[in-house]
C-alpha cells in the first residue's frame, strides 16, 4: 500500500502539511477576492473546496482519484453546497486556457512532474491570476538513503529546496514569486486533528482492520520525524 492509497482509504480531509489550521491561516493572511473563479487541484475529499463554497466562492475541485471525488461529492451533499468536482491530472488538466483567477494546491504538485504541473497551473490562470501552492520542501540537503526513502514512500516527482521552487515557478509562467512561512514539521503530527476534527471524514469499511493501513501510517510518521530539521514546507505564491 502506498501513501496515497492510505489517505484515500482513511478519507483524510487535510493530509497536507500544517493541516486544516494551515488552510485557515492562509485564507486569513491571503483572502481570496469575492467573485473570483477558484480551482483547487488535488481536492481529495473536498474539505477545503466545501469550506470555500460555504463562504460563497465559485469553486471547482479536481482530483485524479475517483474514490476521493466520490467522498468529496458526498461531503458537498451533506453540507448542501454546490461544488463542481472534476476528475483530472494536474499535468494535463481538462480546462480551457485562462479559466480561473486562483489555483489552490495543498501538497499535490510534489506528486507529479513539478514543471509540467506548474506549466498547467499557469495555462489555466487568467492574466494576473494567482497560484497558492503549499508543498513539502528540503530545508537542508537530505542525505541518502533518507532522500531515496522519502521519494519512494511518497512517490514524489521531486523534492526541491525553496530556491528550486522559485526557479521552477519562474520558469513555468509565474513572473512574481513569494515564499511564505517556511516551517518545520511539528513534533505532534495529530495536533491538527484535535484542533479541527473533520466531522465528515469518510473512512472505508474495515480500513481500521487493515494492517497495511497502520503499517503505512507508522512508516509515514517515522519518516517525517527522522527527517525533522531537514524536511519542511512552505506556501509558494506565484502571480501570472
Amino acid at each position: 500500500m502506498n501513501y496515497l492509497d492510505m489517505i484515500t482509504k482513511l478519507g483524510v480531509g487535510s493530509a497536507h502539511p500544517g493541516g486544516f489550521e494551515a488552510t485557515l491561516e492562509q485564507l486569513r493572511r491571503f483572502p481570496l477576492p469575492q467573485g473570483c473563479r477558484v480551482l483547487e487541484v488535488g481536492c481529495g475529499t473536498g474539505r477545503t473546496a466545501c469550506h470555500l463554497a460555504g463562504l460563497g466562492y465559485d469553486i471547482t475541485g479536481m482530483d485524479l482519484r475517483p474514490e476521493m471525488l466520490a467522498k468529496a461529492r458526498r461531503r458537498a451533499e451533506k453540507e448542501e453546497l454546490t461544488v463542481n468536482f472534476v476528475q483530472g491530472d494536474i499535468t494535463s488538466m481538462p480546462f480551457a486556457d485562462e479559466s480561473f483567477d486562483v489555483v489552490l494546491a495543498e501538497s499535490v504538485t510534489n506528486f507529479a512532474s513539478i514543471a509540467a504541473a506548474l506549466s498547467e497551473y499557469s495555462r489555466v490562470l487568467a492574466p494576473g491570476g494567482v497560484l497558492y501552492d503549499r508543498e513539502v520542501m528540503q530545508l537542508k540537503p537530505i542525505p541518502e538513503p533518507s532522500y531515496g526513502a522519502l521519494m519512494s514512500f511518497f512517490g514524489f516527482g521531486g523534492l526541491l529546496t525553496a530556491d528550486g521552487w522559485q526557479e521552477q515557478l519562474q520558469a513555468n509562467g509565474f513572473s512574481e514569486v513569494q515564499i511564505w512561512n517556511p516551517s518545520e514539521f511539528g513534533s505532534n503530527l495529530t495536533e491538527d486533528q484535535t484542533l479541527h476534527p473533520d466531522e465528515l471524514q469518510m473512512i472505508d469499511r474495515n480500513a481500521f482492520l487493515d494492517p497495511l493501513v497502520w503499517q503505512t501510517t507508522i512508516e509515514h510518521d517515522d519518516l517525517i520525524q527522522s527527517n525533522r530539521g531537514m524536511l519542511g514546507y512552505a506556501l509558494f505564491i506565484g502571480k501570472k
